[in-house]
């Protein structure tokens, strides 16, 4: 049960609380090696930590909770996967993990590697992220990015050296270090900087705030300029893709 309680809080990291109860349903729970350290009041859980059900796969190779904290510290090649109803799954890779179970507030952090997400929409369509950390705030349905910030769609690359997702409106602000945004949308090519990128995650909208400099070329291979100082909504990229 102390593994299982392991992986369910792992889980938490990046999912709602309510999912709890569901964790329980047909799992199964691995891990090399468990030690209650009563003198310091914690647990470890070493070597090959995993935990698998029809919704969740959990990995990671070290867990450590501190029970004055209420803190989980997990590193070592963690692992998440979520599978949903709707056939959307998302899968997230970092290095570190902490999580705070009063606050319900999770930190993700790169090792060798960034922190990578990858989400499937039911539609089949794919958006990948990655950063050198992630600090997430479930009761604010809140996800910030710091560092060498990206987001991918099958046809667009944004770059940004931080940002900010909002549960609330399904949208990614991307800002600092002059965000810029490349690729192709309904037959244009384009590459344009400004001072911030807004993406919407369902429509795949995007827009683009202040000092906005780039190019956008057709099939023709015609060029044209962008204004600057103004708020620009990229000309072929106000529809779904």
């Amino acid at each position: 049960m102390k593994t299982l309680a392991a992986a369910i809080l792992l889980a938490r990291l990046v999912l709602p609380l309510s999912a709890a109860e569901d964790l329980l349903m047909g799992s199964v729970v691995k891990s090399d090696k468990w030690t209650m350290d009563r003198v310091k009041d914690r647990e470890i859980f070493e070597g090959n930590v995993s935990f698998r059900n029809p919704r969740y796969t959990l990995k990671a190779d070290h867990a450590l909770y501190l029970r004055p904290d209420q803190t989980w510290d997990m590193n070592g090649s963690v692992y998440i996967l979520r599978r949903f109803d709707n056939g959307s799954r998302v899968e997230v890779n970092c290095d570190k993990a902490v999580y705070l179970e009063d606050l319900e507030e999770a930190t993700l952090k790169r090792g060798a590697l960034p922190v990578t997400m990858r989400y499937a929409g039911p539609d089949g369509r794919i958006l990948r992220g990655r950063a050198d950390e992630t600090f997430a705030q479930n009761r604010l349905g809140l996800m910030a990015f710091k560092g060498a910030f990206a987001l991918s769609t099958e046809n667009l690359d944004m770059y940004s050296q931080n940002g900010l997702y909002s549960k609330s409106e399904d949208t990614f602000l991307m800002y600092d270090s002059t965000p810029m945004a490349a690729g192709t949308r309904q037959g244009f090519d384009f590459a344009i900087n400004s001072e911030k990128i807004k993406f919407f995650n369902g429509s795949r909208d995007i827009k683009f705030y202040n000092r906005v400099t780039g190019w956008v070329k057709d099939v023709k291979a015609s060029t044209g300029s962008l204004p600057e100082q103004r708020n620009e909504t990229l000309p072929g990229s106000t529809g779904t893709e």
